[in-house]
């Protein structure tokens, strides 16, 4: 097996942790009294993203695994 899909397991890994404590923060922050916290928001997504990009290399590398075995 190469070395790239481990890399990418790697990274989709701490992807997965950031997006966890991105989430905390975004629960901990401040309720804005008119219902809608931007600062929620914020956080919200940016855990969103990092979800997206962990599941991406998670496909990459499952791509990759496949792919070598193919060969």
């Amino acid at each position: 097996m190469k070395l790239k899909p481990l890399i990418y397991i790697a990274v989709g890994f701490a992807l997965l942790w950031l997006s966890k404590r991105l989430e905390l923060h975004g629960d901990l922050a401040p309720i804005d009294p008119s219902g809608v916290s931007p600062e929620r928001a914020k956080y919200h997504i940016a855990a969103l993203v990092a979800l997206l990009g962990a599941i991406g290399l998670f496909i990459a590398a499952l791509l990759g695994i496949f792919r070598g075995f193919r060969r």
